[in-house]
């Protein structure tokens, strides 16, 4: 593997731990601290993933990242649509704006309405759960596997057993 695939992976790993991490503890108001680095670290991750990818394997070629997304999932899904790349835009700007409005509306981020704060992790796990389990190489789908079913669990024995500290 090159320094380049390397860069792109642990990024790529980088951003997914504090993604989960951060999940671990929305919600549990004596956590803030813990979920704000760790959401703010997750996206930096995130962003220095995404740069990398563009710059190492796309060349900063929009068509060639469009090109390269839809070989990729048609070998996966026997579907040839580069449409995953625009949704990886989207994912891009639905964190950013997470967390410009967790760092700048603190108060009003914590008082937004349910249905909002359930659309964004919703497609942001969507997201997490296609670079992993579906696109991710064998070691990656291991990973979103366990993380996703650990998630899962600890948030079951939270809501049955510790309940959410509001």
């Amino acid at each position: 593997m090159s320094n380049e695939d390397w860069l792109i992976s642990l990024t790529a790993f980088i951003s997914f731990a504090a993604y989960i991490s951060a999940l671990t503890q929305f919600g549990n108001t004596n956590r803030t601290d813990f979920f704000n680095c760790s959401w703010l670290l997750g996206y930096i991750a995130f962003v220095i993933h995404f740069i990398s990818a563009f710059h190492y394997k796309y060349e900063w070629n929009h068509a060639k990242a469009l090109e390269l997304t839809a070989k990729q999932t048609f070998e996966i899904t026997g579907l040839q649509t580069g449409i995953g790349l625009y949704f990886n835009y989207f994912f891009t700007l639905i964190w950013l704006s997470d967390l410009l409005w967790l760092k700048l509306f603190n108060q009003s981020y914590k008082n937004r309405h349910p249905w909002i704060c359930y659309s964004i992790h919703g497609f942001m796990a969507f997201m997490w759960f296609n670079a992993t389990v579906i696109f991710g190489s064998f070691t990656g789908q291991l990973i979103g596997i366990f993380a996703f079913l650990g998630l899962v669990i600890f948030w079951i024995y939270r809501k049955k057993y510790g309940g959410l500290n509001h």
